[in-house]
């Protein structure tokens, strides 16, 4: 028979545990932690920009793509705003690792696209403004070469025409 632990006669009852300490609770989270930040980082990044025009024009809105020529290096992208300038990302970072790319563009109509993006909606594309004619790597608006020393892109002037 076990002894009450509040028993007149000033015995305790043992408790048994599992094993668990709740001092090593923080331990899984530590070794997570140290885990995730030990990992590489990848290549630099060049923070890259530039400006694209369409005739003459600032190209609101238009899409640049950058595909690595050679395997080094890996797909980024750019918006033009209002103004026709871009900044280029890579996998949601801002910049481009260093080696040459084709810079494919989109243009779709600014007044076409769509203004409110809705829950279980289906967006139809709005039409490219340039029909498609840089759409593709073989047919690429331009070849840009990235350097460590590249700030600001030579400006992608395309033409309608």
């Amino acid at each position: 028979m076990h002894p009450n632990p509040s028993s007149s006669n000033g015995s305790r009852r043992r408790v048994l545990t599992s094993g668990f300490s709740p001092s090593l609770a923080w331990l899984p989270i530590v070794l997570v932690a140290a885990v995730a930040g030990c990992g590489p980082k990848g290549p630099a990044l060049v923070p890259a920009k530039g400006t694209i025009t369409v005739d003459g024009k600032p190209a609101d809105g238009a899409s640049l793509i950058f595909h690595p020529v050679a395997s080094k290096g890996a797909i980024a992208s750019a918006a033009a705003d209002a103004a026709g300038a871009f900044s280029v990302m890579s996998n949601g970072n801002p910049g481009i690792v260093t080696g040459t790319y084709k810079v494919t563009v989109t243009w779709p109509d600014p007044e076409k696209r769509p203004k409110e993006i809705t829950l279980g909606g289906t967006i139809q594309d709005a039409p490219d403004l340039l029909g498609g004619k840089f759409v593709t790597v073989d047919k690429a608006a331009t070849t840009v070469e990235i350097t460590p020393a590249t700030k600001q892109l030579a400006p992608i002037e395309l033409s309608t025409k």
